[in-house]
């Protein structure tokens, strides 16, 4: 049985207050106070509102139609990296892609900050975005590890992608780094390699290291203790112990970033003859390897979507609840993994996710 139908109308003869004070309550605008929002938002849940999001939708066109003001602009916060440094780094610059496809199809501009400046500091880089009337931010990952940020987000709408900004709590768009292991121990182990190794180029301590680790682990749980390889970390990488590493447990496939591809070339291990290997981000050289594809233009697309959210909503600031939007991975066949049927078909599949 459908609820009954309860206008703002209703809403505001129940509150003492008028329909546009109403309106602006349930849309959480500025201009009614924090406190009368509050009291208008809890009589309207007590009366069973719901709003129509077919009338919503209408009156949010029409309100943006009648506005008539200036191109709105969203902040591009970029930490770590100098604007020559961002040309050459392809996730992040592919991220930011993303972002600004989404910002032109919602009326956007963006206006890029680099964090190294050394004249930029929090409160300066505040009053910049205040001056320049910027109410949105998107914020890129740390490039090099995992890191907070100081800054204060406090009306600004913002939104950042990956997990190395760990402090303070903002909506992001992520990867799916468990999924894209699972991908990644899939595509190896349907061709029968039993013995898989996991070299992790990623800093500890943040979600994404979480991520691999556990689904890497857990893969390992599934099978004889024989056949298992602990991972080898970022701390201990190095020519000596990687070759050792190799020597010891004897890996048919490797799992690792570029850089460590590059690493076994020159130290002349033979892959794929010998060992085979998967790429854990397609966006470091060899691009032609087997491996995943994150899809960082979506990634920032999808922040971006966060950000204008928070606008229709007229929320800002750092979430109470932060939302996380996974966006799915890509597996690439490449050299590094050839397929082999046979092999395939005589020791089938030992993990299964």
């Amino acid at each position: 049985m459908n609820a009954p139908f309860v206008s703002q109308r209703e809403i505001a003869r129940a509150a003492a207050v008028s329909v546009s004070a109403v309106s602006l309550a349930l849309r959480n605008h500025p201009k009614v106070s924090p406190r009368v929002r509050a009291r208008i938002q809890a009589i309207a849940k007590s009366m069973g509102y719901h709003a129509d999001p077919k009338i919503s939708t209408l009156m949010e066109h029409l309100r943006t139609a009648r506005r008539q003001r200036p191109v709105s602009r969203l902040a591009v916060l970029v930490p770590e990296l100098t604007p020559a440094q961002l040309e050459s780094y392809h996730p992040i610059k592919e991220m930011l892609a993303g972002v600004n496809e989404f910002a032109r199809e919602a009326g956007f501009e963006l206006e890029v900050f680099h964090l190294i400046d050394p004249d930029m500091s929090p409160k300066r880089l505040r009053t910049i975005l205040r001056t320049r009337g910027i109410q949105g931010i998107f914020v890129a990952p740390f490039a090099r590890g995992i890191g907070r940020m100081e800054f204060d987000f406090s009306g600004f709408a913002t939104a950042t992608a990956g997990y190395s900004i760990v402090e303070p709590h903002l909506h992001r768009a992520c990867p799916d780094y468990l999924q894209m292991m699972d991908k990644t121990l899939d595509a190896i182990t349907r061709q029968g390699h039993r013995r898989v190794g996991l070299v992790l180029t990623y800093q500890p301590g943040g979600i994404g290291h979480k991520l691999f680790s556990s689904s890497f682990l857990y893969c390992q749980n599934q099978i004889p203790d024989a056949d298992r390889i602990p991972i080898l970390p970022k701390a201990q990488i190095s020519d000596e112990t990687l070759l050792r590493w190799i020597e010891q447990h004897q890996p048919e496939a490797i799992i690792s970033s570029g850089s460590v591809y590059q690493q076994l070339v020159r130290l002349g291990v033979p892959i794929p003859r010998k060992i085979k290997f998967a790429s854990i981000d397609l966006s470091e050289s060899p691009h032609d390897a087997a491996g995943v594809d994150h899809g960082y233009r979506l990634v920032g697309h999808e922040a971006a979507k966060l950000i204008h959210s928070q606008f229709l909503l007229n929320l800002s600031g750092v979430p109470a609840h932060p939302k996380v939007v996974l966006v799915d991975s890509q597996w690439r066949t490449g050299f590094t993994l050839p397929d082999n049927a046979s092999r395939r078909e005589s020791r089938g599949r030992p993990c299964q996710q």
